[in-house]
């Protein structure tokens, strides 16, 4: 059975997260990201009728195959989610403690990333201008 949700970082590592800000002064950067499910790459496929107002006269019963997320779609959401992590495996580790918390450790700095669906908290004890998440361009 495939998973059409995606994971949301439980409230208590968020309560854990931000006293740990809070108690060494680390800055916190929140990020949105836009069109996220759009991201998102399906791992089966899927195919859609043609949309209202964009029939093809010719051909009024072909359909459309889909290779990346719609919105409305119950995949969505878990794709996404699974782009992120791919792109995050970089340098961040998945948390055994919650599957939407991710830490990079660098010696003694370390970096934390609570995901919300399309929500991101980042913070820790590196400058997060030097943050490998916001330093990374991917291709």
């Amino acid at each position: 059975m495939r998973l059409n949700y995606s994971p949301v970082i439980k409230s208590s590592i968020v309560r854990v997260i931000l006293t740990l800000a809070s108690s060494f002064n680390w800055l916190i950067k929140q990020l949105d990201v836009n069109n996220a499910f759009l991201h998102g790459h399906l791992s089966e496929t899927m195919f859609i009728p043609q949309p209202v107002g964009f029939v093809d006269t010719n051909q009024p019963h072909h359909v459309y195959q889909l290779h990346k997320a719609l919105y409305g779609l119950r995949q969505a959401p878990r794709a996404w989610f699974d782009q992120l992590r791919s792109s995050l495996s970089w340098g961040f580790r998945n948390s055994t403690a919650d599957t939407s918390l991710f830490i990079h450790k660098q010696g003694s700095c370390i970096t934390y990333l609570l995901i919300y669906v399309d929500n991101i908290l980042l913070t820790g004890s590196l400058l997060l201008s030097q943050s490998p998440l916001l330093l990374h361009r991917p291709n």
